[in-house]
């Protein structure tokens, strides 16, 4: 795994939780191969958003096959999940994008599960 040590940077939070071995995995695999530095929770990603844009561009060539149209006869493949990841990613890339909130702690350091009172 990858780590980032650098208080001051604003994070990129992917909802890829380690219930999900495979999406675990190839995301994971994924982000080394390409030198991310990442760091990885229970339920979250989290990257540099410094990373956005490199980011951006390379889970496009990763994820997304635009000259192979999406099979629908086959519920789960290789292909499907990596779609499936890839959306997630773009996602994360544009909510982390459009938060006006700083962003400084990744997200393993936040806990929304506590009660308010």
């Amino acid at each position: 795994m990858g780590h980032f040590d650098q208080s001051s940077a604003s994070w990129i939070d992917i909802p890829v939780s380690a219930n999900d071995p495979a999406g675990s995995a190839l995301l994971t695999h994924f982000l080394n191969e390409n030198h991310f530095a990442f760091e990885q929770s229970r339920r979250f990603f989290s990257i540099p958003v410094s990373e956005a844009d490199r980011l951006e561009s390379r889970v496009e060539l990763w994820a997304f096959r635009h000259e192979m149209p999406p099979d629908d006869r086959v519920e789960h493949s290789l292909d499907g999940k990596l779609r499936e990841l890839g959306e997630i990613v773009l996602l994360a890339i544009a909510a982390a994008k459009a938060n006006v909130a700083p962003n400084d702690v990744p997200a393993a350091g936040i806990d929304l599960t506590r009660n308010r009172q």
